[in-house]
């Protein structure tokens, strides 16, 4: 049973890779942690706006200070990613239609911005992202190298969903956000 657990946790890790751009391995989880408001490391953040925000790490997710109460939905991306570049206008309908309960903030992790203009919510230059990428990856094992990821906040700021995408699955989200409300 152990080794059919494994066998289909590689088998699912392996088509996330090929389905993502980049060329290293990451991990992929959905995860409904409980509620842990215990701060376990702050960075700062400062957006393409000038906007700075604190960030808390905690035991199930993020608190991004200025957005408690909101749902986040926190999108590692790089910015010549054709997945990435495709998903721009579905965040921004996201952030429309949403934007009294849902804060949108993008990572840009390849250290260019060129694609930033097109995005109607936070967006992150690698250079200003503080402790968030190791944060990412100490709280899901996520690596960076395979984006788009998204990683889903609920009011809490506990993670509920995070994955390597292909294709942004709108509907899907879309469904998440209404559940969270």
């Amino acid at each position: 049973m152990k080794h059919n657990k494994l066998a289909a946790s590689l088998f699912f890790s392996g088509i996330l890779l090929l389905s993502g751009c980049g060329s290293s391995s990451s991990s992929s989880s959905t995860s409904t942690q409980t509620p842990s408001a215990a701060v376990l490391g702050s960075t700062t953040i400062v957006t393409t706006s000038g906007k700075t925000i604190q960030v808390d790490k905690t035991a199930g997710g993020f608190i991004f200070h200025g957005y408690e109460g909101k749902i986040i939905l926190l999108e590692v991306y790089g910015d010549t990613c054709p997945h990435c570049i495709a998903a721009i206008p579905a965040y921004n309908r996201l952030q429309a239609k949403y934007s009294n309960d849902v804060k949108i903030i993008a990572l840009e992790s390849y250290g260019t911005l060129s694609n930033a203009s097109k995005q109607q919510y936070d967006t992150v230059a690698k250079a200003n992202t503080g402790n968030m990428f190791p944060f990412i990856r100490e709280l899901t094992g996520y690596g960076l190298q395979v984006v788009p990821y998204l990683m889903v906040l609920n009011k809490s700021g506990d993670s509920v969903y995070a994955e390597v995408l292909a294709d942004f699955p709108e509907a899907n989200i879309d469904n998440l956000i209404q559940s969270l409300r």
